[in-house]
């Protein structure tokens, strides 16, 4: 599929004349080389920097529309360099296009509000039974009409007295009525949900369609929410025969028998659970919600509180102890806003918001579908078995055939096929395959006319355009003065960066450093026997050798050099000798302290790198001048003046103070 821009020349021309008629009514504050500037190009930068600095000085026109100079000037050499020719230059401009136009993709107030009815409905869970007459979502007519006919006698019955329990065994074969137990946002289709959360207790709502087919729902019970449970949990096995069980509960009761002895969980975790996706790290396992964890387990965790643990608990696959980490609740919205998006975007409620969207989108474009094509690509899709999930390409002889257009442009079979191999489901055979493509086909050409939408945006919309004008700059005067400076200080002289270190030396300097060696161990024990075994003079090395045997290291250990505020905690007292043992997140550390260096001076040699880092500075620092000068850059004194007081308005304008 080729590159997709829709026509936009009069938008575009519009647009133009209007810059154009602006920049009339402007008077140009500068000049780089043959180039003018005006107000309206400036007011953008200025206020970016207004916003973010925190220096007074650099807040002052004069001072800003100097550094705005230097920084056009930049721009102006690198084009001039052909630095916006570069594969990398092109790269970050497309990633940087592409991340800051992904929110128009999507209808952001719809999903919005359906962040908030999610978080408003999490604060509750409802108890649920439903009744199904199941019929594909894609099926014929006839079999749509049946069901829809059948649960709507069904509702009939239920308002005229019948039984739930009676219908629900006769109907589905439900010895409980059809239970699904508690339920909360996100856990049913979104259509089960709006009918649980809409019905008082005790009512039963109307007929609704999910993907599954008719139902009618129950509410039996209504509760403040559970929320979250964060939990880690030492899982113990089954194994093939009576006596290997009998040593794997021993096992499961030893561990159970240490973390009531009062033992770290992960420590005990790590040496007992046979959980390998969970044995590094503690044994954790994350946040489950309600309907996550099997019924009985669930009622036992969330009524633990934050650090108990259950007792030994039997599972059809072997025994668990969980313990409690925390708990979190639903209520704060703008604490779980991002995460709930995320959900909405990515959950079936969103995708009648979304299909509105892209249609409304859609609608802006001339659309016309090949109604002599259409036939053709359903015959294709029957004969290759496209409602059972099979895909045959080589029965594909019609993909060159032009299938839809958008305005001017022109989408052929192949494309529409392509779409359709990224989500390969299987319907079965009372699905009709004509409902099937043709909706299909309204979703792949709404979401390529949002395409050819998003991708004109940097020509039809100001702020998107803007915004990629000025990443454009802003990269472009990165690359120049990176290129710049090392190009620089591949050609510079010693006696250069020599005289940067000798003018003022105290610049570069070594922090306190401390020698040491650090022993880490996860077993209070071991911990306790390797700090004797230093305080006796032992080497790291001696240490080591004396407790661990083999390939069974209980303790590792390094020697180092390093500044204190990255090796060690803040309240650490740095003193030579060995230290207490510190324990942090179940890890134990005993530090030998050997010698304790006060900052001083480095020598040239030391501090070479330092050296070569300053003179990079200074070169970048020094650039927008050279370059000034090089382009004759002219600020005009009247027009700053005038500057001065526009900015004023335009800071007011945009609500800042």
């Amino acid at each position: 599929m080729k590159n997709i821009a829709p026509k936009t020349l009069f938008i575009c021309a519009t647009l133009c004349a209007t810059s154009l008629f602006a920049q009339k009514k402007e008077t140009p504050f500068m000049t780089v080389g043959e180039k003018q500037y005006y107000p309206s190009e400036f007011y953008n930068a200025y206020i970016e920097n207004y916003r973010t600095t925190t220096d007074p000085k650099s807040k002052e026109i004069p001072t800003f529309a100097k550094f705005y100079a230097g920084f056009i000037a930049e721009v102006t050499e690198a084009k001039a360099q052909g630095l916006d020719t570069t594969a990398a230059f092109k790269q970050s401009v497309d990633d940087f296009k592409a991340q800051y136009t992904a929110p128009y993709y999507n209808d952001n107030d719809a999903i919005e509000k359906l962040a908030r009815q999610a978080a408003q409905r999490s604060e509750e869970d409802i108890k649920i039974a439903h009744i199904l007459i199941p019929v594909s979502p894609f099926a014929f007519e006839k079999d749509s009409i049946a069901a829809r006919t059948r649960i709507d006698s069904i509702a009939t019955a239920l308002k005229n007295g019948a039984s739930w329990d009676d219908l629900s065994k006769k109907i589905n074969k439900s010895e409980n009525g059809g239970l699904l137990g508690f339920i909360t946002a996100f856990q049913v289709p979104y259509a089960m949900e709006n009918a649980a959360y809409q019905t008082a207790v005790g009512g039963i709502s109307a007929p609704f369609r999910t993907n599954y087919g008719y139902h009618i729902v129950k509410v039996l019970e209504k509760r403040p929410a559970r929320g979250l449970v964060e939990i880690a949990h030492i899982m113990v096995m089954n194994k093939d025969n009576d006596s290997l069980n009998a040593t794997s509960l021993s096992e499961i009761r030893q561990a159970y028998k240490k973390i009531k002895a009062g033992e770290n969980f992960g420590k005990v975790a790590l040496g007992y659970t046979e959980d390998a996706t969970t044995q590094a790290n503690g044994g954790y396992l994350g946040f489950y919600g309600i309907g996550e964890l099997r019924p009985e387990i669930e009622e036992m965790v969330f009524a633990l509180k934050e650090g108990q643990t259950t007792s030994i608990i039997a599972t059809p696959e072997g025994w668990t102890i969980i313990k409690l980490l925390g708990k979190i609740s639903n209520s704060d919205y703008e604490l779980r806003k991002d995460y709930l998006k995320q959900k909405v975007s990515n959950d079936e409620r969103y995708l009648p918001y979304q299909r509105a969207y892209a249609k409304n989108i859609r609608s802006k474009y001339n659309y016309e579908i090949n109604k002599e094509q259409l036939p053709k690509t359903i015959t294709t899709l029957s004969n290759m078995g496209f409602l059972y999930g099979e895909w045959k390409a080589n029965m594909i002889t019609d993909g060159g055939n032009p299938l839809f257009s958008l305005d001017t442009e022109t989408f052929y079979a192949d494309n529409f096929y392509s779409s359709l191999m990224l989500s390969m489901d299987s319907y079965g055979e009372n699905t009709e395959l004509r409902q099937v493509v043709e909706s299909k086909l309204d979703d792949f050409s709404a979401s390529v006319a949002v395409q050819m939408y998003v991708n004109s945006l940097e020509k039809t919309d100001k702020r998107v355009s803007t915004a990629i004008k000025e990443y454009k700059e802003k990269a472009l005067a990165y690359a120049l003065v990176s290129q710049s400076c090392r190009d620089s200080l591949a050609n510079v002289d010693i006696d250069t960066l020599r005289s940067i270190y000798d003018k003022n030396p105290n610049d570069f300097m070594w922090e306190q450093r401390v020698r040491f060696d650090v022993v880490t161990t996860i077993d209070l024990a071991t911990a306790n026997k390797v700090q004797n075994l230093l305080k006796e003079g032992k080497t790291l090395s001696e240490a080591l050798l004396a407790v661990n045997r083999g390939i069974a290291t209980v303790a590792s250990g390094q020697e180092m050099t390093e500044t204190p505020q990255y090796a060690f905690k803040k309240d650490f007292e740095v003193k030579i000798g060995v230290s207490e043992i510190q324990e942090e997140e179940g890890e134990y550390f005993i530090f030998n302290i050997k010698e304790i260096l006060p900052p001083t001076v480095k020598t040239y040699d030391e501090a070479y790198q330092d050296v070569q880092k300053a003179y990079i500075e200074k070169c970048a620092k020094e650039l927008p001048d050279i370059l000034c000068r090089k382009y004759n850059v002219q600020i005009f004194t009247k027009e700053l003046k005038n500057l001065e007081k526009s900015v004023q308005s335009q800071l007011k304008s945009r609500g800042i103070k």
